[in-house]
Protein backbone atom coordinates (compact mmCIF):
# COMPACT_ATOMS: atom_id res chain seq x y z
CA UNK A 1 0.00 0.00 0.00
CA UNK A 2 2.67 2.68 1.04
CA UNK A 3 4.34 1.59 -2.54
CA UNK A 4 1.18 2.49 -4.25
CA UNK A 5 0.94 5.64 -2.49
CA UNK A 6 4.40 6.39 -3.38
CA UNK A 7 3.96 5.57 -7.25
CA UNK A 8 0.54 7.66 -7.16
CA UNK A 9 2.60 11.12 -5.77
CA UNK A 10 5.24 10.21 -8.24
CA UNK A 11 2.82 10.33 -11.05
CA UNK A 12 0.63 13.24 -9.72
CA UNK A 13 4.33 15.33 -9.78
CA UNK A 14 5.02 14.59 -13.46
CA UNK A 15 1.84 14.17 -15.52
CA UNK A 16 -1.37 15.91 -13.45
CA UNK A 17 1.31 18.89 -12.21
CA UNK A 18 1.85 19.08 -16.41
CA UNK A 19 -1.31 19.57 -17.30
CA UNK A 20 -2.33 22.39 -19.73
CA UNK A 21 -4.87 23.94 -17.26
CA UNK A 22 -1.60 24.90 -14.53
CA UNK A 23 -0.59 27.53 -17.73
CA UNK A 24 -3.62 29.35 -15.83
CA UNK A 25 -1.86 29.75 -12.67
CA UNK A 26 1.21 31.53 -14.28
CA UNK A 27 1.09 35.30 -13.43
CA UNK A 28 4.00 36.60 -15.16
CA UNK A 29 4.94 35.84 -18.77
CA UNK A 30 8.51 34.86 -17.83
CA UNK A 31 6.92 32.26 -15.70
CA UNK A 32 4.64 30.66 -18.09
CA UNK A 33 7.79 31.01 -20.50
CA UNK A 34 9.45 28.89 -17.76
CA UNK A 35 6.92 26.36 -17.80
CA UNK A 36 6.94 25.94 -21.79
CA UNK A 37 10.45 25.59 -21.99
CA UNK A 38 10.40 23.23 -19.04
CA UNK A 39 10.63 20.44 -22.40
CA UNK A 40 13.97 20.65 -24.19
CA UNK A 41 12.45 19.39 -27.19
CA UNK A 42 9.68 22.14 -26.88
CA UNK A 43 12.46 24.96 -26.18
CA UNK A 44 14.80 23.96 -29.19
CA UNK A 45 11.54 24.34 -31.22
CA UNK A 46 10.24 27.91 -30.11
CA UNK A 47 14.10 28.69 -30.06
CA UNK A 48 14.07 27.86 -33.76
CA UNK A 49 10.80 29.91 -34.57
CA UNK A 50 12.14 32.96 -32.70
CA UNK A 51 15.16 33.04 -34.26
CA UNK A 52 17.35 32.77 -31.08
CA UNK A 53 19.64 30.25 -29.13
CA UNK A 54 17.72 27.99 -26.74
CA UNK A 55 20.08 29.65 -24.07
CA UNK A 56 18.39 32.99 -24.50
CA UNK A 57 15.14 31.92 -23.83
CA UNK A 58 16.02 30.33 -20.60
CA UNK A 59 18.00 33.89 -20.10
CA UNK A 60 14.46 35.80 -20.78
CA UNK A 61 13.31 33.59 -17.64
CA UNK A 62 15.94 34.64 -15.71
CA UNK A 63 15.23 38.23 -15.99
CA UNK A 64 18.97 38.66 -17.30
CA UNK A 65 18.08 39.52 -20.94
CA UNK A 66 15.21 41.64 -21.92
CA UNK A 67 13.59 40.28 -25.29
CA UNK A 68 12.77 42.17 -28.47
CA UNK A 69 9.27 43.10 -29.46
CA UNK A 70 10.02 41.33 -32.90
CA UNK A 71 11.11 38.47 -31.03
CA UNK A 72 7.81 38.28 -28.83
CA UNK A 73 5.64 38.79 -31.81
CA UNK A 74 7.20 35.73 -33.01
CA UNK A 75 7.02 33.70 -29.99
CA UNK A 76 3.16 34.43 -29.34
CA UNK A 77 2.77 33.02 -33.15
CA UNK A 78 4.42 29.93 -32.45
CA UNK A 79 2.32 28.92 -29.05
CA UNK A 80 -0.07 26.62 -29.17
CA UNK A 81 -3.66 28.40 -29.32
CA UNK A 82 -4.71 27.68 -25.97
CA UNK A 83 -1.49 29.54 -24.37
CA UNK A 84 -1.85 32.28 -26.45
CA UNK A 85 -4.45 34.66 -24.72
CA UNK A 86 -2.73 34.24 -21.49
CA UNK A 87 0.77 34.56 -22.70
CA UNK A 88 -0.32 37.28 -24.86
CA UNK A 89 -2.32 39.08 -21.52
CA UNK A 90 0.69 38.68 -19.43
CA UNK A 91 3.25 39.81 -22.34
CA UNK A 92 1.16 42.84 -22.07
CA UNK A 93 1.61 44.06 -19.11
CA UNK A 94 5.65 44.58 -19.74
CA UNK A 95 5.34 45.45 -23.50
CA UNK A 96 2.43 46.94 -24.25
CA UNK A 97 3.60 48.10 -27.74
CA UNK A 98 3.02 44.76 -28.63
CA UNK A 99 -1.14 45.40 -28.83
CA UNK A 100 0.26 47.11 -32.31
CA UNK A 101 2.92 44.39 -33.14
CA UNK A 102 1.51 41.36 -32.21
CA UNK A 103 -0.14 40.10 -35.37
CA UNK A 104 2.22 42.04 -38.20
CA UNK A 105 -0.06 43.04 -41.22
CA UNK A 106 2.67 41.41 -43.33
CA UNK A 107 0.65 38.40 -42.55
CA UNK A 108 -2.41 39.15 -44.49
CA UNK A 109 -2.55 40.19 -47.88
CA UNK A 110 -3.42 43.76 -47.66
CA UNK A 111 -6.37 43.74 -50.31
CA UNK A 112 -8.98 41.12 -51.27
CA UNK A 113 -7.59 39.54 -54.61
CA UNK A 114 -8.59 40.55 -57.89
CA UNK A 115 -9.14 37.16 -59.05
CA UNK A 116 -12.14 36.72 -56.13
CA UNK A 117 -14.25 39.58 -57.90
CA UNK A 118 -13.74 38.08 -61.16
CA UNK A 119 -15.01 34.80 -59.88
CA UNK A 120 -17.42 36.05 -57.59
CA UNK A 121 -19.25 37.50 -61.17
CA UNK A 122 -18.50 34.60 -62.63
CA UNK A 123 -20.56 32.78 -60.09
CA UNK A 124 -23.56 35.28 -60.54
CA UNK A 125 -23.48 34.42 -64.30
CA UNK A 126 -23.10 31.05 -64.76
CA UNK A 127 -24.45 29.44 -61.15
CA UNK A 128 -28.33 28.48 -61.71
CA UNK A 129 -30.84 30.60 -59.45
CA UNK A 130 -31.52 28.15 -56.64
CA UNK A 131 -28.04 27.09 -56.10
CA UNK A 132 -26.51 30.49 -56.16
CA UNK A 133 -27.41 31.54 -52.32
CA UNK A 134 -25.19 28.77 -51.20
CA UNK A 135 -22.65 29.01 -54.09
CA UNK A 136 -22.11 32.41 -53.12
CA UNK A 137 -21.85 32.03 -49.51
CA UNK A 138 -19.17 29.49 -49.32
CA UNK A 139 -17.41 31.44 -51.72
CA UNK A 140 -17.39 34.05 -49.67
CA UNK A 141 -17.32 32.79 -45.84
CA UNK A 142 -14.33 30.54 -47.00
CA UNK A 143 -12.12 33.35 -48.93
CA UNK A 144 -12.29 35.45 -46.09
CA UNK A 145 -11.40 33.04 -43.59
CA UNK A 146 -8.54 32.27 -45.95
CA UNK A 147 -7.55 35.54 -46.45
CA UNK A 148 -7.93 37.25 -42.79
CA UNK A 149 -6.12 33.96 -40.72
CA UNK A 150 -4.02 31.88 -43.16
CA UNK A 151 -2.10 30.88 -40.03
CA UNK A 152 -4.87 29.14 -38.51
CA UNK A 153 -4.49 31.38 -35.40
CA UNK A 154 -8.39 31.33 -34.66
CA UNK A 155 -10.97 33.09 -36.22
CA UNK A 156 -14.93 32.76 -36.81
CA UNK A 157 -16.88 34.07 -39.90
CA UNK A 158 -20.18 34.19 -39.73
CA UNK A 159 -23.53 35.33 -41.49
CA UNK A 160 -26.35 37.14 -39.30
CA UNK A 161 -29.44 37.66 -41.18
CA UNK A 162 -32.30 39.55 -40.89
CA UNK A 163 -35.22 37.38 -39.58
CA UNK A 164 -38.21 38.26 -42.29
CA UNK A 165 -40.75 39.78 -40.74
CA UNK A 166 -44.47 38.77 -41.11
CA UNK A 167 -46.60 40.46 -43.38
CA UNK A 168 -47.18 44.12 -41.98
CA UNK A 169 -44.24 43.57 -39.59
CA UNK A 170 -40.60 44.80 -38.32
CA UNK A 171 -37.75 42.95 -38.28
CA UNK A 172 -37.30 42.04 -34.38
CA UNK A 173 -34.05 39.56 -34.27
CA UNK A 174 -31.34 38.69 -36.68
CA UNK A 175 -30.54 34.62 -37.26
CA UNK A 176 -27.14 33.54 -37.15
CA UNK A 177 -26.73 30.05 -39.06
CA UNK A 178 -24.07 29.74 -41.38
CA UNK A 179 -20.56 30.06 -40.51
CA UNK A 180 -16.86 28.57 -40.85
CA UNK A 181 -14.06 28.66 -38.45
CA UNK A 182 -10.71 27.82 -37.59
CA UNK A 183 -8.99 25.77 -34.45
CA UNK A 184 -10.54 26.35 -31.53
CA UNK A 185 -13.86 26.69 -33.37
CA UNK A 186 -15.44 23.85 -36.08
CA UNK A 187 -14.39 23.94 -39.33
CA UNK A 188 -18.05 24.52 -40.30
CA UNK A 189 -21.21 25.64 -37.91
CA UNK A 190 -24.16 24.29 -39.83
CA UNK A 191 -25.81 23.13 -36.54
CA UNK A 192 -25.05 26.62 -35.12
CA UNK A 193 -28.04 28.57 -34.48
CA UNK A 194 -27.83 31.70 -32.64
CA UNK A 195 -30.87 34.58 -32.46
CA UNK A 196 -29.54 37.49 -31.95
CA UNK A 197 -31.66 41.50 -30.97
CA UNK A 198 -30.77 44.49 -29.52
CA UNK A 199 -28.73 43.29 -26.94
CA UNK A 200 -26.04 41.90 -29.32
CA UNK A 201 -23.11 43.46 -30.83
CA UNK A 202 -24.23 42.42 -34.34
CA UNK A 203 -28.32 43.89 -33.30
CA UNK A 204 -26.40 47.50 -32.41
CA UNK A 205 -24.22 47.15 -36.21
CA UNK A 206 -27.71 46.38 -37.49
CA UNK A 207 -30.03 49.14 -36.06
CA UNK A 208 -26.94 51.92 -36.28
CA UNK A 209 -25.91 50.42 -40.46
CA UNK A 210 -22.38 50.67 -39.22
CA UNK A 211 -19.43 48.74 -37.72
CA UNK A 212 -18.71 48.18 -34.82
CA UNK A 213 -15.66 46.61 -33.29
CA UNK A 214 -14.44 45.53 -29.79
CA UNK A 215 -10.99 44.83 -29.46
CA UNK A 216 -10.89 42.61 -26.15
CA UNK A 217 -13.00 40.98 -23.77
CA UNK A 218 -11.34 43.11 -21.16
CA UNK A 219 -12.44 46.56 -22.72
CA UNK A 220 -14.60 48.70 -20.65
CA UNK A 221 -17.07 49.77 -23.30
CA UNK A 222 -20.70 51.15 -24.05
CA UNK A 223 -21.28 48.84 -27.07
CA UNK A 224 -23.53 45.89 -26.22
CA UNK A 225 -21.41 42.38 -26.07
CA UNK A 226 -22.89 38.80 -25.91
CA UNK A 227 -19.54 36.71 -25.54
CA UNK A 228 -19.49 33.28 -25.77
CA UNK A 229 -16.89 30.89 -25.88
CA UNK A 230 -13.41 31.38 -27.31
CA UNK A 231 -14.46 35.22 -28.61
CA UNK A 232 -11.45 37.41 -27.49
CA UNK A 233 -12.12 40.44 -29.88
CA UNK A 234 -15.39 40.65 -32.41
CA UNK A 235 -16.42 42.94 -35.09
CA UNK A 236 -20.07 42.98 -36.65
CA UNK A 237 -20.30 44.69 -40.58
CA UNK A 238 -23.70 45.71 -41.96
CA UNK A 239 -24.90 43.91 -45.48
CA UNK A 240 -26.08 46.67 -47.13
CA UNK A 241 -27.45 47.55 -50.66
CA UNK A 242 -28.68 50.37 -51.79
CA UNK A 243 -29.18 52.03 -48.17
CA UNK A 244 -31.20 49.19 -47.28
CA UNK A 245 -29.73 45.86 -45.19
CA UNK A 246 -29.75 42.56 -44.93
CA UNK A 247 -28.08 41.59 -41.74
CA UNK A 248 -23.65 41.65 -40.61
CA UNK A 249 -21.09 39.50 -41.24
CA UNK A 250 -19.64 38.75 -37.83
CA UNK A 251 -16.01 38.00 -37.19
CA UNK A 252 -14.68 36.69 -34.19
CA UNK A 253 -10.69 36.19 -32.94
CA UNK A 254 -9.65 33.87 -30.33
CA UNK A 255 -6.77 36.61 -29.61
CA UNK A 256 -7.34 40.05 -28.59
CA UNK A 257 -6.65 43.45 -30.40
CA UNK A 258 -6.81 40.73 -33.64
CA UNK A 259 -9.03 44.34 -35.69
CA UNK A 260 -6.24 46.40 -36.91
CA UNK A 261 -7.50 49.17 -39.34
CA UNK A 262 -6.18 47.35 -42.33
CA UNK A 263 -7.48 44.00 -41.29
CA UNK A 264 -11.19 45.94 -41.22
CA UNK A 265 -10.67 47.74 -44.32
CA UNK A 266 -10.50 44.24 -45.62
CA UNK A 267 -13.50 42.71 -43.56
CA UNK A 268 -15.84 45.30 -45.03
CA UNK A 269 -15.05 44.80 -48.35
CA UNK A 270 -16.22 41.17 -47.61
CA UNK A 271 -18.82 42.73 -46.31
CA UNK A 272 -19.83 44.47 -49.28
CA UNK A 273 -19.23 41.32 -51.52
CA UNK A 274 -21.85 39.23 -48.94
CA UNK A 275 -24.41 41.68 -50.41
CA UNK A 276 -24.41 39.56 -53.92
CA UNK A 277 -25.39 36.78 -51.94
CA UNK A 278 -29.19 37.77 -51.20
CA UNK A 279 -32.24 38.98 -53.21
CA UNK A 280 -33.17 42.04 -53.30
CA UNK A 281 -36.29 41.22 -51.38
CA UNK A 282 -33.91 39.97 -48.25
CA UNK A 283 -32.80 43.85 -47.58
CA UNK A 284 -35.32 46.24 -45.52
CA UNK A 285 -35.59 49.98 -44.99
CA UNK A 286 -33.77 51.36 -41.74
CA UNK A 287 -37.23 52.05 -40.57
CA UNK A 288 -37.92 48.58 -40.49
CA UNK A 289 -35.88 47.48 -38.24
CA UNK A 290 -37.10 47.29 -34.70
CA UNK A 291 -34.63 44.94 -32.69
CA UNK A 292 -36.10 43.26 -29.71
CA UNK A 293 -33.67 41.73 -26.91
CA UNK A 294 -33.02 38.07 -27.24
CA UNK A 295 -32.36 35.33 -24.55
CA UNK A 296 -28.68 34.79 -24.23
CA UNK A 297 -27.13 31.99 -26.31
CA UNK A 298 -27.17 29.03 -23.33
CA UNK A 299 -31.24 29.90 -22.91
CA UNK A 300 -31.90 29.58 -26.27
CA UNK A 301 -30.40 25.98 -26.67
CA UNK A 302 -33.45 23.77 -25.66
CA UNK A 303 -35.80 25.42 -28.03
CA UNK A 304 -33.31 24.60 -31.19
CA UNK A 305 -34.51 20.66 -30.95
CA UNK A 306 -35.75 19.25 -34.04
CA UNK A 307 -34.65 22.30 -36.15
CA UNK A 308 -34.17 20.40 -38.94
CA UNK A 309 -36.95 18.21 -39.02
CA UNK A 310 -39.48 21.16 -39.00
CA UNK A 311 -37.30 22.74 -41.61
CA UNK A 312 -38.30 19.72 -44.08
CA UNK A 313 -41.79 20.02 -42.77
CA UNK A 314 -42.34 23.48 -43.68
CA UNK A 315 -40.27 22.73 -46.92
CA UNK A 316 -43.04 19.65 -48.14
CA UNK A 317 -45.40 22.14 -47.50
CA UNK A 318 -43.89 24.84 -49.68
CA UNK A 319 -43.23 22.11 -52.20
CA UNK A 320 -47.07 21.03 -52.68
CA UNK A 321 -47.30 25.18 -53.49
CA UNK A 322 -44.67 24.94 -56.17
CA UNK A 323 -42.53 27.85 -54.33
CA UNK A 324 -39.26 27.89 -56.16
CA UNK A 325 -37.07 28.96 -53.11
CA UNK A 326 -38.72 26.87 -51.17
CA UNK A 327 -35.82 25.84 -49.12
CA UNK A 328 -34.78 29.59 -47.95
CA UNK A 329 -38.51 29.83 -47.47
CA UNK A 330 -38.99 26.99 -45.08
CA UNK A 331 -35.86 28.13 -43.50
CA UNK A 332 -37.47 31.70 -42.89
CA UNK A 333 -40.47 30.48 -41.41
CA UNK A 334 -38.67 28.15 -39.26
CA UNK A 335 -36.71 31.35 -38.04
CA UNK A 336 -40.20 33.46 -37.88
CA UNK A 337 -41.97 30.77 -35.39
CA UNK A 338 -38.80 30.41 -33.13
CA UNK A 339 -37.85 34.10 -32.68
CA UNK A 340 -41.65 34.26 -31.27
CA UNK A 341 -40.87 31.86 -28.79
CA UNK A 342 -37.72 33.27 -27.87
CA UNK A 343 -39.21 36.62 -27.48
CA UNK A 344 -41.93 35.60 -25.05
CA UNK A 345 -39.00 33.34 -23.02
CA UNK A 346 -37.38 36.48 -22.90
CA UNK A 347 -40.22 38.50 -21.49
CA UNK A 348 -41.54 35.80 -19.36
CA UNK A 349 -38.42 35.35 -17.63
CA UNK A 350 -37.57 38.59 -16.77
CA UNK A 351 -34.51 40.76 -17.89
CA UNK A 352 -32.88 41.10 -15.05
CA UNK A 353 -32.12 37.15 -15.20
CA UNK A 354 -31.56 37.41 -18.94
CA UNK A 355 -28.60 39.69 -18.75
CA UNK A 356 -26.31 37.73 -15.83
CA UNK A 357 -23.26 36.69 -17.21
Amino acid sequence: MQSFIVLFSIWKVFFVQKKPGSWQEATTWRELLRQLIADPNERARLALAVHVKPTTLQRWVEGINRPHSENLALLLRNVAPEVYTLLLHLLLIDFPVLREETLPEKQVAPAIPAEFYARILSNLALTPQPLCRQAMQDLVLQQALTHLDPDRHGLLVSLAICVPPREGGCVRSLCERDGLGTFPWPRDLLEKLFFLGSESLVGYAVKQMRPVVINSRDEITVLPAHWVEHERSVAAFPILRHARIAGALFVASARDFFFTPARLAIIEGYSQLAGCIFDEEEFFDPAQIELVMMPRHSLQLPYYAGYSRRVVQKLAELSTLGQRTALQQAHDLVAQDLEEVLWRAFLQSGVASQLEN
